[in-house]
């Protein structure tokens, strides 16, 4: 609560220092209320990544030009600070592990034991195999979602393309665990099950599959973004606007972190099952 508290406080006095950013050029900002000759205004919130986003070209292109080589930056440099993070809290945690846990080394451990539980109930012997990847999914899908809370950073996961490659990996290695588990012609029988007409609908569901793990987690990272700068615009009211950006960021990105990888561990345990 503390952490909430601090983060709310400190996106309102952002907003209040740097407000010009959630105004078009040349319109003067609205006075909220006045105090002698101090003046308190009006501001929103913005995603610079909708308007502008910096690109780099793999091929060469104009940089005003868009292209399928194109690549983003900002999400890539977003990313790439998620995976400095969690290298950084390994590292850290590796080193402070003490046998009487305090509060942070308590927390972590409830975390990682609920998912212990959960996974060796739905995996089985499997478990232990898939347990590093489900839980490093898990959390940097959090942190992901959450750094839109902290001003001037935002959600790797609002760009399409880092939730689509989650899901490609995820996707592989629910189909890579299948063959390893049950042999290639075990595998591809399945598809011909019951019978061999029902091949194609069985191979639109594996398809699916990913595209309602990816879309789903992108739709309510983007859509709650979007909520947040709509009414930022039609309110010009700080408080309304960051506290919804504290529910989307914590509440909604916490439960969407989660069910991202319980699809995905039950996608890995219907490919095992024998």
């Amino acid at each position: 609560m503390n952490l909430i508290l601090t983060v709310f406080i400190l996106e309102v006095a952002v907003l209040f220092i740097f407000g010009d950013v959630g105004r078009e050029g040349g319109k003067e900002k609205e006075v909220w209320f006045q105090l002698g000759p101090i003046a308190v205004e009006k501001h929103g919130m913005e995603l610079e990544s909708i308007g502008k986003v910096e690109k780099y070209h793999l091929d060469n292109t104009p940089a005003d030009k868009g292209t399928f080589w194109a690549i983003d930056i900002r999400p890539v440099k977003m990313m790439l600070l998620v995976d400095a993070l969690l290298v950084f809290a390994a590292i850290l945690a590796s080193l402070s592990l003490r046998k009487i846990p305090g509060r942070l080394q308590g927390s972590i451990e409830i975390v990682v034991d609920f998912f212990r539980s959960i996974i060796k109930e739905t995996l089985g012997e499997h478990g232990d195999r898939h347990m590093p990847t489900l839980l490093t999914l898990f959390f940097f899908l959090w942190i992901s979602n959450i750094m839109g809370i902290i001003p001037f950073l935002e959600e790797p996961t609002r760009d399409l393309n880092i939730i689509l490659g989650h899901m490609l990996v995820m996707i592989f290695l629910v189909h890579f665990e299948a063959i390893r588990i049950k042999g290639i012609k075990a595998y591809i029988h399945e598809y011909f099950q019951p019978f061999f007409i029902m091949a194609p609908l069985n191979m639109i569901g594996e398809v699916s599959k990913g595209i309602s793990l990816s879309f789903r987690l992108f739709g309510n990272i983007s859509g709650g973004a979007i909520i947040i700068i709509v009414i930022s615009y039609l309110i010009k009211y700080t408080v309304l606007p960051v506290g919804l950006n504290l529910f989307f960021g914590l509440f909604v990105g916490t439960i969407q972190a989660f069910v991202f990888t319980m699809l995905s561990m039950t996608y890995i345990a219907v490919a095992v099952a024998e």
